[in-house]
């Protein structure tokens, strides 16, 4: 069976890249075929090529985004959310320690019964959380540090915001380039099913024979030979 226009980018590409080899291969060890006929799998062969470079260059660029800048902005995610909650238990104790013995309300005003409340929150909640326990601040009586602390705790905040905004903008881009790649894999099993349509034209009593020329992608219980390990149906080199 092709791959067909639902497949993976990276079976298709597997796909095009057997048919385009194979072609070329063909072109030039085939010795029992004809001139014509040589010529017309190295022209075949070439069709392909663009399309087998475009689906490399996409699946490429998808993983350097997501070894590269895409791990980047989720690891920055992941430590910002650390230094927020730093900040966040540091200003919890600063704050009960500048409300001791002071009437009204305390601390857990601001940062509730549990601040493990706010520290545990998914990443993209915990900074609107925390500017509220911010505003809340000015509700309790006032203390040496209070200033620092909401000053201190915004400035995560933002930071946190800002983190998070990045990896939004880099999530976009890999949607994109993911919604590029589903373009190509249609296109591809386009091509792939002309050159079917062109090999089974020119030989068209040698099933066998053109099925050589195609990734078999559906799933067999036993195979006679391996497509991937080189062998072939004969012991010796």
């Amino acid at each position: 069976m092709l791959a067909g226009p639902t497949s993976s980018i990276h079976l298709m590409c597997r796909a095009i890249a057997r048919t385009c080899n194979t072609l070329e291969v063909a072109a030039k060890v085939d010795i029992d075929r004809s001139d014509e006929d040589r010529a017309f799998f190295a022209a075949e062969a070439e069709k392909l090529k663009p399309t087998r470079a475009a689906l490399l260059g996409k699946i490429r660029a998808m993983q350097d985004h997501e070894l590269g800048v895409g791990d980047l902005n989720q690891s920055a995610v992941r430590l910002g959310d650390e230094v927020l909650d730093r900040g966040v238990r540091a200003g919890n104790t600063r704050t009960k320690l500048g409300l001791k013995g002071k009437s009204g309300l305390g601390a857990d005003h601001a940062f509730g019964n549990r601040v493990d409340n706010l520290t545990e929150a998914p990443h993209r909640q915990e900074p609107a959380l925390v500017r509220d326990a911010v505003a809340r601040l000015d509700d309790v009586p006032d203390f040496d540090d209070k200033a620092k602390v909401k000053a201190d705790l915004l400035t995560r905040v933002e930071l946190q915001e800002e983190l998070l905004a990045t990896r939004d903008k880099g999530d976009a881009e890999l949607a994109k380039l993911e919604s590029e790649a589903v373009k190509l894999v249609v296109d591809a099993a386009h091509m792939l099913a002309q050159t079917k349509a062109a090999l089974d034209g020119r030989f068209p009593r040698q099933r066998t024979y053109v099925s050589r020329f195609f990734l078999d992608v559906l799933p067999k219980r036993r195979r006679g030979d391996d497509d991937d390990d080189g062998s072939g149906g004969a012991s010796g080199a």
